[in-house]
């Protein structure tokens, strides 16, 4: 009976040994999550597009760089024109926007359409008063 016993007990040891995870889990690149193209709409003059943030479930810091070198992304994930977009020039502008460490990386597009104004930007003039359509 005791050799049984023991018999059983190498058994279950041998398996629960077996089915443990022993693997190292690589370190995992940023991701921005849900894939879809990211679209905003920018008044004419402006130069803040939005935030863009990308997750990391290690905790690394992640950094951040854009495509189009009319735009900027700070570490914080925050995508300004370095441009002041003017409707009659370019209506519509477009980025790849890319958040990596040692992990790996991930990108998502950006698509930036500019209102137009009833405003010009030929004078130094205060817009307070400018309408914009879409």
């Amino acid at each position: 009976m005791i050799m049984k016993k023991s018999l059983y007990f190498l058994l279950i040891l041998i398996f629960v040994v077996s089915c443990s995870d022993n693997e190292t889990i690589d370190n995992q690149g940023p991701s921005f999550g849900y894939h879809v193209d990211r679209i905003k709409r920018v008044n004419e003059g402006s130069t803040d597009i939005g935030t863009f943030l990308a997750q990391d479930i290690d905790g690394d810091e992640i950094n951040y760089s854009i495509s189009n070198t009319d735009m900027s992304i700070t570490s914080d994930g925050i995508v300004a024109f370095n441009i002041i977009p003017d409707y009659e020039i370019k209506d519509m502008h477009t980025a790849v926007i890319t958040a990596s460490n040692d992990g790996g990386s991930d990108e998502i597009n950006l698509t930036v359409y500019i209102n137009d104004s009833l405003c010009e930007f030929s004078t130094a003039a205060t817009f307070d008063n400018c309408i914009f359509s879409e």
